[in-house]
């Protein structure tokens, strides 16, 4: 299955993972461990799978393999022991945690990250708050109310849903998935944004941002410079585009508003533009 949280159990009881890594072969691999055939077994494949993000206790500890090593009930308890610590550690559920350089985390409750510039951040919930997003950070599952603040660089956003929000997008940013009635501000540079669904909301598109994908009744507002936005349909709709920003295959009910300077639609997208009375 390779979810996470993955890991390897050697037959002595070392627990051995990556923070950045979910895939058991991957593992295999860093380690540098011998291949295990069906009748010399090296070592376990192990998960851990969230039921309730915050508590590793209620988490579900399972065996992937159709077989389990002949020396396996000799360690299981252990192993398990070990990975529940280990997943413990990641968490942050309240406080305020200055910076994140590395490693693997998951964030909810009133917690506060004020930095996070690389490693990979799984799971924002609750009230949490994620401040300055840089270099090659991976932050995926934002949900609940989190907000996320400043997303720079070549870091990564995936799977926003809920009421997040997030407020300026940046550099080669890359934000994937949007649902619900999730919301962000300020997108520039050349950041890009895949897959707008639900009542998300966009507010203010700059510079040479991309926006791909916009569906449901998502609303855009505020678009200017050479930003380019493709794929509307359903009853998603745009408001204000400015400069030479650039809008292709618009379809079903969508609608565009107060299109204005140099701006560029084509066919479709002027099929749908609205005019005031």
């Amino acid at each position: 299955m390779c979810n996470f949280f993955s890991a390897l159990v050697l037959r002595n009881g070392d627990v051995l993972h990556h923070p950045m890594l979910d895939s058991h072969s991957d593992l295999v691999t860093y380690f540098k461990l011998p291949d295990e055939t069906a009748h010399h077994q090296h070592f376990a494949k192990i998960e851990l799978v969230p039921v309730d993000w915050l508590d590793a206790a209620t988490w579900r500890f399972q065996l992937d393999a159709e077989t389990a090593p002949g020396w396996w009930t000799e360690v299981a308890q252990a192993a398990e022991e070990a990975c529940r610590a280990i997943v413990a550690k990641m968490m942050l559920r309240s406080g305020e945690h200055r910076l994140v350089v590395d490693g693997c985390w998951i964030v909810g409750g009133t917690a506060i990250v004020r930095d996070v510039r690389a490693g990979r951040i799984v799971q924002v919930r609750d009230s949490a708050q994620i401040h300055d997003v840089r270099g090659s950070a991976q932050i995926h599952d934002v949900g609940g109310s989190a907000q996320i603040r400043g997303v720079w660089d070549s870091a990564q956003i995936h799977d926003v849903r809920g009421s997040a929000q997030i407020r300026g997008v940046r550099g080669s940013a890359q934000i994937h998935d949007v649902w619900g009635s999730a919301q962000i501000h300020d997108v520039g540079d050349s950041a890009q944004i895949h897959d707008v669904r639900g009542s998300a909301q966009i507010r203010g598109v700059r510079g040479s941002a991309q926006i791909r994908g916009v569906g449901d009744s998502t609303q855009i507002h505020d678009v200017g410079d050479s930003a380019q936005i493709h794929d509307v349909w359903d009853s998603a709709q745009i408001h204000d585009v400015r400069g030479s920003a650039q809008i292709h295959d618009v379809w079903g009910s969508a609608q565009i508003h107060d299109v204005g300077g140099s701006a560029q639609l084509d066919l479709s997208a002027r099929a749908h533009v609205v005019t005031t009375p």
